[in-house]
């Protein structure tokens, strides 16, 4: 198969293997055809035996591992809660890894997403109140801009999806909400006959959720 034709094959795949190409070119000669085609810059090697002609790593984030995700600062970016937006595509998954700039999280709570056109593809893309719950389970968003996330969030829904985590996570999220104005009584219902406490950074003492500010284990 000439380049050009392949090409216009795999331009339509957001990610490809060499065992697909193994499938168009012959399973021997897949891997000799692909090195050239990267030398050339025909193709870009992500690694692990995955290849794209795409630059723009949103096209390919989700389609490496499956199911996966993008969340955290980019979800927020989408659903324009904030304007930071870092190199990095954080993307939740069954496993952990990285092809840069993508980091693969590993995680259990695969759900809470949807399929967005991203250009000419579907990427999966975290509904806004899931990537909520992400930052406050990875500690990867300082809690202000959580906080600010959470005022653009359905509380409605934000509760029931918090309704599905751990409790310390109902936790955090229930107290994160009460300082954005947000009540939630059925989340503070669950926790009520749980009497440890969960640290977060920052957090008030007394505030009714028992959660306490890790820098300070000492104070309630």
């Amino acid at each position: 198969m000439n380049e050009k034709a392949f090409l216009g094959i795999v331009s339509g795949l957001p990610v490809f293997t060499a065992r697909q190409v193994g499938s168009l070119v012959g399973a021997g000669y897949a891997k000799v055809y692909l090195h050239r085609l990267a030398a050339r810059g025909s193709v870009h090697r992500l690694g692990r035996g995955f290849y794209t002609v795409h630059g723009d790593p949103m096209v390919w984030a989700t389609h490496v591992w499956y199911p996966s995700y993008i969340s955290l600062w980019h979800a927020f970016s989408h659903h324009g809660v904030t304007t930071q937006l870092p190199a990095l595509i954080e993307v939740m998954a069954a496993r952990n890894g990285s092809l840069r700039p993508v980091e693969f999280i590993r995680t259990r709570e695969l759900w809470g997403y949807s399929a967005v056109t991203h250009g000419d593809f579907r990427i999966f893309m975290a509904d806004l109140e899931k990537a909520v719950l992400d930052a406050i389970v990875t500690g990867r968003v300082p809690e202000d801009d959580i906080v600010a996330a959470i005022g653009k969030c359905d509380d409605g829904k934000l509760e029931r999806y918090a309704l599905k985590m751990d409790v310390a996570t109902m936790k955090k999220t229930g107290y994160l909400a009460e300082r954005a104005g947000m009540e939630m009584a059925r989340l503070r219902k669950r926790i009520l006959s749980d009497r440890n406490y969960v640290r977060l950074a920052g957090a008030k003492a007394g505030n009714g959720w028992r959660v306490k500010d890790d820098r300070n284990p000492d104070g309630g």
